[in-house]
């Protein structure tokens, strides 16, 4: 918060209107927030790439137990668990394809372009700072700070449809780990490097997209 200084030089100044708006954006934020929660559908994609998180662990288990234990029962359920985190993330894009056609037509993306151009990001950070900088190296705040940064500088509309690049990386890191499965099973040699690979990737995803409900309902409950 911007504070102004009293010197013996005069009076001080009365506060511009901008000085008054610093450091109460992230609070009436997070009130408005409190009030009404995370907006659909943003609410829904966020929970979805935590789902994927979710899957990548569940199935890293489930591979786990079937290499201990390659039975039918189990690697019938490290394939029913890759066609769950495969329709999650078609289920992901889905939303965010349909988002982009439905803004485009109300056109929000102005509305959104003139307001991330209006947010404090600083301010707003502040606000997300006191529960979010647990670990010296604070994800989610350095994930909203980036989101917004790339709003301002290219548009929110770019923002999304870089994220929609993003969905279609993971889909393609989950296919990936898929056909390694399947060459394991098959010749019976374990591919431990790429199902590391392909978690850590995976449960990178709330980190940014989870982040995403966040970045988007400060735009959206900004002048509220």
């Amino acid at each position: 918060m911007r504070t102004i200084q009293l010197t013996r030089s005069g009076p001080c100044p009365l506060p511009t209107f901008e000085e008054e708006r610093m450091g109460t954006q992230g609070d009436r934020i997070f009130e408005v927030t409190a009030e009404r929660g995370f907006p659909d559908p943003w609410l829904s994609f966020g929970d979805s790439l935590c789902d994927e998180a979710a899957l990548s662990t569940e199935l890293t288990r489930a591979i786990s137990k079937a290499r201990k234990e390659p039975t039918a029962e189990t690697r019938t359920e490290t394939a029913r668990v890759f066609r769950v985190k495969e329709a999650n993330l078609r289920r992901c894009a889905g939303i965010l394809d349909q988002v982009l056609g439905d803004y485009d037509e109300s056109g929000m993306w102005s509305v959104l372009d003139e307001r991330a151009g209006r947010l404090g990001i600083e301010d707003v950070l502040e606000t997300w700072g006191r529960t979010q900088a647990l670990h010296p190296f604070p994800v989610v705040l350095k994930s909203l700070e980036f989101n917004w940064g790339y709003m301002k500088e290219h548009g929110v509309r770019a923002f999304y449809e870089m994220t929609r690049g993003y969905i279609s990386r993971l889909q393609e890191n989950s296919e990936r780990w898929h056909d390694a499965w399947r060459g394991e099973v098959e010749t019976g040699v374990v591919d431990r490097i790429t199902s590391i690979e392909c978690d850590l990737a995976s449960i990178e995803a709330p980190m940014h997209c989870d982040v995403c409900k966040k970045t988007i309902t400060a735009l959206l409950y900004l002048d509220e």
